[in-house]
Formats: C-alpha cells, sequence, structure tokens
C-alpha cells in the first residue's frame, strides 16, 4: 500500500470530473458530504437489466458500475459555490490493467484471485490516493502488491497530476 497526496486539488478534480481520464475504472463505492452525505453503492444490480435487449453483456456480467456511468452524478452533487466536506471514491482498474498487473508480477496468481483498488479521499483539506490489494486466496507473495503500487504513481504521473509522497 501506498499512499500519496494530491499536489493540485482543482487541476486534479478538473480531470477526476470533466474527464474521460478514469471513466475505465470501477467505482465499488462513492460518497460525497456536502449539505448530505450521498452514498452511491456501485454494486451492479443484474436484475434491473433482465428484460432490457439493448444492454450489452459487459453491462450484465460486470460487479459494478464504471466511473463513466456515475461521473455525471458525482459532479453533479459537488459542483456549486461551496466547497465539498469531504468525499470518497474507491476505485478498481478494468479487467485489461489488471491481468496485465497480474502478469507482470509473474506470481503464479491468477486475476480472478486478486482485488487492486485505490480510494481517493478529500477530507475537506487536501486529496490523498491510496493504494490497496486484496487476495481471495492465502499467499504471502507481494509482488502483484507492489506491481499495482508502482503502477498507480506512474498512471498519475503520464497523467500529468503531480503528488506529494508522504514523509
Amino acid at each position: 500500500m501506498i499512499a500519496v497526496k494530491i499536489s493540485n486539488k482543482k487541476d486534479f478534480m478538473g480531470r477526476l470530473l470533466a474527464t474521460d481520464l478514469f471513466d475505465s475504472y470501477y467505482v465499488e463505492e462513492a460518497v460525497i458530504e456536502t449539505f448530505n452525505t450521498f452514498h452511491v453503492d456501485g454494486h451492479i444490480h443484474k436484475d434491473f437489466y433482465k428484460n432490457d435487449e439493448t444492454t450489452t453483456e459487459a453491462d450484465k456480467t460486470g460487479d459494478f458500475s464504471r466511473w463513466s456511468d456515475l461521473r455525471s452524478l458525482c459532479f453533479d452533487l459537488i459542483k456549486g459555490k461551496r466547497t465539498p466536506l469531504g468525499f470518497k471514491l474507491v476505485f478498481h482498474p478494468d479487467e485489461e490493467v489488471k491481468k496485465a498487473i497480474v502478469a507482470e508480477a509473474d506470481a503464479g496468481i491468477r486475476p480472478e484471485d486478486v482485488l487492486l483498488g485505490i480510494n481517493i479521499r478529500f477530507n475537506g483539506e487536501f486529496i490523498q490516493i491510496t493504494t490497496g490489494t486484496t487476495f481471495k486466496i492465502f499467499s504471502m507473495d507481494k509482488t502483484i502488491e507492489k506491481a499495482w503500487d508502482e503502477y498507480i504513481p506512474s498512471f498519475l504521473s503520464k497523467s500529468n497530476i503531480s503528488t506529494i509522497d508522504y514523509d
């Protein structure tokens, strides 16, 4: 696990809410605190799509909604003259990124046996991003965790998002 602070809140928020930078990520949870606390559970209710022929199989089989589907809702909750009191977003990479990270780590663990996540938190003062890795099987091997911990700073850097490491 690593934790970094975002150097430029305004720039980051613009990229998060007004661009497609994070659109491929899955959203497990979004909690936004303004005049009320709004909680979005990103788990998909598959029964909702039961009789819908316009929905793709990918929409019906995933566990979580994509950020692209929830971004405008979250943007509407956050935008305005007042800064939110705080928010928490829990994201997971898409299957393509996850498979690449697991393959790069070469730990002999299947992609479906690991859950990679990032938590994006704003506490009213600063934005912090932390990584996390959860295994569905027992493993002492930390190579996947290390690969994920290296991927996120690289992704942020390539996206021109500057961060500050904790001392």
